[in-house]
């Protein structure tokens, strides 16, 4: 069964994959002809490693000619199962630009990821490209409910489409939240939270049109406050 966001959702099998019985020779040439930077390597089905196109060149200069007489170093992997947003927190751990899949309880190979389709997932899943607003809130780090800022944007026809939060400094005395937000009218939205006394520390976009388009928005504003 394919587990939703799961790795499985995202995996290759059709990535070339060398059994170790080869010779170095014949890799070699194929991922000349490929033009591959690295390729995984197995033994009987079996995760060995990954070798990159420098290491093969270098040994095929001395006596060894089956992959089987290299030594693999020992190679981070992933299994189908794992989720793709919980592999980032070991992203640092894979160098190459895929990342192999295999069996949870035998170890087989399975396939790779490759880590450009998983940075573009989280693209997808956190709403990082097209016309959502960017806000960023700086709120104390304590004693407030982030529920309580969701529905102040709630209540002025924003939509929250992704939310991070981080601290700004090693102290820790505050916090920012990071939003994607869905709004139709962001000039609106920033000047309201400035009235409920929200710390803004970026919001962009504030208006799809011209400096004349903005300069109406706040004029609407003005008067609405004025009323």
């Amino acid at each position: 069964m394919v587990l939703n966001g799961s790795i499985q959702s995202c995996l290759d099998e059709g990535y070339p994959v060398f059994e170790d019985s080869r010779t170095i020779k014949e890799l070699l040439a194929f991922m000349h002809a490929e033009e591959l930077s690295c390729v995984p390597v197995c033994h009987k089905g079996r995760f060995s490693g990954i070798v990159h196109m420098a290491e093969l060149e270098k040994a095929a200069e001395g006596s060894a000619k089956k992959l089987s007489e290299l030594s693999f170093p020992v190679t981070p992997s992933t299994t189908a199962d794992e989720h793709e947003l919980v592999l980032f927190s070991r992203m640092g751990l894979f160098p190459e630009i895929i990342i192999p899949v295999i069996e949870r309880e035998s170890g087989d190979y399975i396939g790779v990821v490759h880590k450009e389709r998983l940075f573009m997932r989280a693209v997808e899943v956190f709403h990082l490209s097209g016309d959502a607003m960017t806000l960023e809130l700086e709120v104390p780090a304590f004693g407030l409910n982030v529920s309580e800022v969701i529905a102040v944007l709630e209540k002025n026809d924003a939509t929250v489409l992704s939310f991070g939060s981080y601290h700004p400094s090693p102290e820790g005395e505050s916090r920012v939240l990071s939003m994607r937000l869905q709004v139709h009218d962001a000039y609106h939205l920033v000047k309201t939270l400035e009235q409920y006394g929200y710390m803004i520390r970026y919001a962009a976009p504030l208006s799809g049109g011209d400096d004349e388009d903005l300069r109406q928005k706040a004029l609407e504003f003005i008067r609405v406050m004025d009323l």
